[in-house]
């Protein structure tokens, strides 16, 4: 039996879903955040900056291109948390535990006073609005709130 063109041989005789992919851009990113009444603001970077919560915390969304810019291939959701600098050694062990016991988000101490929680959304091969939306940005402000409290609760 031979493949369907571009699908592996093993996939032989299984039927790919009807997933809406889209061509990766910020501006697919943009949209989808319009769609979900996310404001945002775009920073001298083209990155944007939202506010993720009702307390006010800041979160980042990166676009990282092709070394020649030519296309989108990574959409990473970020934010950072003020630390106090003689909390760096509980800190770094937090964020060793998460990140051993945890797929996602990762977390890295910055330096002594900055702890930065990330996920990397992947987008070479096509972006989904939903999974961006319910798997990717929904996810991330849920996991941010979550470390971000336990973590003003422990130090």
């Amino acid at each position: 039996m031979s493949a369907q063109a571009g699908q592996p041989a093993i996939l032989s005789g299984e039927a790919p879903i009807s997933n809406k992919l889209y061509p990766p851009s910020k501006i697919m990113v943009m949209k989808t955040l319009d769609s979900m009444s996310v404001r945002y603001s775009v920073d001298k970077d083209g990155d944007l900056i939202y506010t993720m919560n009702k307390k006010g915390w800041t979160g980042y969304i990166i676009f990282s291109y092709t070394a020649e810019k030519k296309g989108l291939w990574n959409v990473q959701v970020r934010t950072q948390f003020a630390t106090k600098t003689n909390d760096y050694e509980a800190l770094l062990e937090y964020a060793n535990h998460w990140n051993s016991t945890q797929k996602f988000p990762k977390i890295a101490m910055k330096n002594r006073n900055k702890m930065v929680l990330s996920l990397n959304y992947p987008v070479q091969f096509g972006f989904n609005p939903q999974e961006f939306q319910y798997n990717i940005f929904n996810m991330f402000n849920r996991i941010a709130e979550k470390v971000g409290t336990e973590i003003n609760r422990r130090h």
